[in-house]
Order: C-alpha cells, then sequence, then structure tokens
C-alpha cells in the first residue's frame, strides 16, 4: 500500500488574500499560448504543428499526432506539457521528410486544431519555450477594488511554487515517489520520471516557504546561488553588499533553493545551513534522489509576471501576463485571489 504524503499548506508573501473569485467555469476561462524561444528556419525534416487544444492532454495528443503521420509516439515531441482543463496554443513536433507532404489540413481530431505549420532543421526540445502568456477570467470576483489593489504587490514578484498538478489528483505522484524511495520499484519509465519530478518539487517547495515564513524571500543569504532574471544562469555569492542588494530589489537577480540531486550542494554558510533546515525530515529523499542519479539543479524562488493586467467585465475580471516556461500560472493566482479551480475540483472527484 503506497504512502500517502500530505501537501504542505505553502505560505503567502503578502497573506491570505480574502477576496474570493472562480477559475475555469467554462474552458475559454483560462487560454495559454506558448511563445517558442527560437524562430523556426522555414525548412528541414521536421514540421512544427502549432495545435489548439480543449480538452485534451498534451500526451494524449501527440499519440494521436503519431498515428496521423505513421511515426511512432516517441518521434513526437513538445515544447511543454500544457492543462487539460483549459484552451491552450501550443507547439508540437513531428518528423517529415523534405520531399513528403504533410495533409494536415485533412485531419479531425476532438477538441484539436492545427492553426499553422512551419519545417525547421531540428526536432522541438522540451522547454524550447521563452514565455507562456496566459488569459485568465475569474468570475464571481467577491470585492473588485480589492483584487486590483493586491494586483501592484503581485507585480513586485511571488513564490515560484510549483502548482499542485505537479503532485497529481490529492498528491498521488508524491506516493509513487514514496514508494520508489522505499524500495518499491516503477517498471514505467514516464511514470517513474513523475514521481521523482514531483518529489523534487515538492522539496524545492518546502525550501522556498520557509524562506517566506523566516522573511528571507527578498533578502540575500551569505552563501547564496542566485539566478539572472530570464536566463538559466546562476552564480554564487560568499558575501552580500550594496550592489547585489540593489541587483535584487530591480529583480536583476533572484535567490535560488536546490531541487536535490546527484552532486555536491552550490550554497555555503548561511544558504547551505537554511536549505538544510528546511528539508529535516526529508533527508531520505534527497540520498535516495542522488543514489537514482537524478542530477541536482536550481531553480529561482521568486517569479515576476510580466505584463500584468486586469480588465474588469461587470464582476468578472479578466487577468493577463507572461511567465518564464516552467512557472506556473496558480502560484500567481493564488497571491492574488483566493481563487476556486471548478474544473480542478471535477477532477478530484474523478
Amino acid at each position: 500500500m503506497q504512502k500517502k504524503v500530505e501537501l504542505p499548506k505553502l505560505s503567502y508573501l503578502y497573506g491570505q488574500p480574502e477576496t474570493t473569485a472562480l477559475l475555469r467555469v467554462q474552458p475559454d476561462d483560462f487560454i495559454v499560448v506558448e511563445e517558442l524561444s527560437f524562430t523556426p528556419t522555414g525548412a528541414g525534416e521536421h514540421m512544427l504543428l502549432l495545435v489548439e487544444k480543449i480538452g485534451q492532454n498534451t500526451q494524449y495528443v501527440a499519440k494521436l499526432l503519431a498515428e496521423l503521420v505513421g511515426c511512432k509516439a516517441r518521434q513526437v515531441s513538445y515544447a511543454g506539457l500544457k492543462d487539460r482543463h483549459a484552451v491552450t496554443r501550443q507547439w508540437f513536433c513531428v518528423p517529415v521528410p523534405i520531399k513528403q507532404q504533410l495533409n494536415w489540413q485533412e485531419w479531425t481530431i476532438e477538441g484539436v486544431q492545427i492553426l499553422d505549420t512551419i519545417r525547421h532543421q531540428r526536432r522541438l526540445k522540451l522547454g524550447s519555450i521563452k514565455y507562456n502568456e496566459f488569459s485568465l477570467t475569474l468570475r464571481d470576483v467577491s470585492d473588485i477594488p480589492a483584487l486590483l489593489e493586491r494586483l501592484e504587490l503581485v507585480k513586485k514578484g511571488v513564490p515560484n511554487y510549483y502548482g499542485e498538478q505537479r503532485f497529481g489528483i490529492q498528491g498521488g505522484n508524491l506516493a509513487l515517489a514514496e514508494q520508489l524511495f522505499s524500495g518499491g520499484g516503477i517498471e514505467d519509465r514516464k511514470i517513474r520520471g513523475l514521481a521523482l519530478s514531483a518529489s523534487r518539487s515538492f522539496l524545492f517547495n518546502l525550501q522556498v516557504d520557509a524562506r517566506v515564513k523566516a522573511g528571507t524571500f527578498n533578502q540575500l543569504l551569505t552563501g547564496e546561488v542566485v539566478q539572472l532574471d530570464g536566463s538559466g544562469s546562476i552564480f554564487k555569492v560568499p558575501e552580500v553588499d550594496e550592489t547585489l542588494r540593489q541587483r535584487l530589489l530591480e529583480a536583476d537577480i533572484h535567490p535560488t533553493a536546490g531541487l536535490p540531486g546527484l552532486g555536491e550542494p552550490l550554497t555555503t554558510a548561511d544558504a547551505l545551513a537554511f536549505e538544510q533546515q528546511s528539508l529535516q525530515g526529508w533527508q531520505h529523499w534527497v540520498d535516495k534522489l542522488a543514489e537514482l542519479n537524478v542530477r541536482a539543479e536550481r531553480r529561482s524562488i521568486r517569479v515576476l509576471p510580466a505584463e500584468l493586467k486586469a480588465e474588469v467585465q461587470n464582476q468578472n475580471v479578466k487577468i493577463s501576463f507572461k511567465l518564464y516556461s516552467g512557472c506556473f500560472a496558480t502560484s500567481v493566482l493564488r497571491e492574488l485571489v483566493n481563487y476556486q479551480d471548478v474544473q480542478r475540483n471535477y477532477a478530484t472527484l474523478d
């Protein structure tokens, strides 16, 4: 029997919002559009497909595309996983020889529409996204003035928590991780990958939550590792000076937390001690991740939603913003409003 791992109640940077609203009453209340991190070449043996999907998950659409193209499912790639309970416009990639035509106009896939195609020289890699652009409609907002006022706080940045969808329904992916770390095998590689990813996301969230609780979320600790905004580049901060504090204030750099795995910790001094303290009780997970040769990484603890704005529509509010790849819209929303995710509740019941 799998041990259930409880998801922690993560701290709010600006205090839990009192304003309430409904999210995802209908599919187009949650719209996500990918912006690739590169410009397609227009030539090559790979075809990029811009797909709009409603009510379908990314992996299922990839499987259907493989059947239509006549290739193996593993040959179909995509830039990122997108929620089923939303309208998403995302990129897929299929292998198509240069002299072969792809009759995609004749395809019929329920809940799926191909908007555009373009050839490219390389296979599309996971994470090849500069931004995800979100357009979210909050319905039955209880206090619109309070929401708009809080919007100004959220613009300054929020905790870069992994969203609950990373952990599966009722934390099921974490139960799989506990099974794996307790000696139980998981034969399916994809499910095993989900369990490992969920475990690291869980441990990362614990560290960020501890920073918020300690009041050091927007501060630099001695021995910190920071990340350049909009970049995967990181560097060590042996000592904190006024120049670094100013760069932090201007959101040019962000503190990071660890995604545990194999490798020596990059943090030292106060930052290392803090991370070790925040993961007390979970050292067996940290050790097992290293034993399984999962590579240790760093991730920014802070995310600033770009171009964040609100449009009032009677008792509803449409929120739009952009996030770097890998960041969760729900982590922005939770600081803005106490929302009820209608579709997520249905999924839990399923």
